[in-house]
C-alpha cells in the first residue's frame, strides 16, 4: 500500500528540545549577531566561514563548513520569521559557493530545503529552546530519506547546540 504526500509529510518532522543556563537575551544574541554564530553554528569538528549574515525575514546566511582534510560544504539559511526573543524560522539548505541552493553532496534524494523552527522561553534565568524542522517542498521520496535521517540529525543538530551550550558558557 503506498502512502500519500500527507501521510508521508506528518511523519517526517524532526523536533528537539534544549535547556541553557543563561537568560534569554543571551541565547537570542548567541543566534542572531553574525560575531557570536559564527563561533557555535555547525557540527562538532567543522570550522565555519560566514560569508554573508543579513539577520532579517529575506535575508541570507551563507557559511562554509570545513573539515579537516576534506573540501568545503556550503549552506545557507533564508530567514523567513523573525520575531525578536521568540521566534526564528529559516529555509536551511547546502548551496554553493554564490549562495545559491545545492544538492547534498551526499544523496541526491536529500530535501533541497528544510524549515527550521526555534522558538526561545525563559524560566528563573534558564532558556528553553525547541527546535523543529521538516522537508519544504520535497517529494514524497525526499521526505522519506529524511525520515530515515532522524539518527544524523540527532547527532548533527545534538552536537550544535552541545557547541552553543559550550559557547554560552564561555568555554
Amino acid at each position: 500500500m503506498q502512502q500519500d504526500n500527507a501521510t508521508v509529510a506528518q511523519g517526517v518532522v524532526f523536533e528537539m528540545n534544549r535547556v541553557f543556563d543563561a537568560p534569554r537575551e543571551r541565547v537570542w544574541q548567541a543566534w542572531s549577531e553574525a560575531s557570536q554564530i559564527a563561533r557555535w553554528w555547525g557540527p562538532q569538528g567543522c570550522t565555519l566561514d560566514l560569508l554573508r549574515f543579513e539577520f532579517r525575514p529575506g535575508g541570507f546566511f551563507h557559511y562554509a563548513m570545513t573539515f579537516a582534510g576534506a573540501p568545503a560544504m556550503w549552506g545557507r539559511f533564508n530567514y523567513r520569521e523573525i520575531v525578536e526573543r521568540e521566534r526564528i524560522v529559516w529555509l536551511n539548505s547546502f548551496a554553493n559557493e554564490h549562495c545559491g541552493i545545492a544538492r547534498a553532496p551526499f544523496s541526491e534524494a536529500c530535501p533541497l530545503e528544510i524549515e527550521n523552527v526555534v522558538t526561545f522561553s525563559e524560566e528563573n534565568g534558564k532558556t528553553s529552546i525547541a527546535l523543529r524542522a521538516q522537508p519544504f517542498g520535497a517529494s514524497v521520496d525526499e521526505q522519506r530519506f529524511f525520515a530515515d535521517l532522524r539518527p544524523s540529525l540527532q547527532q548533527g543538530y545534538g552536537g550544535t547546540l552541545d557547541q552553543l551550550g559550550a559557547f554560552l558558557r564561555g568555554a
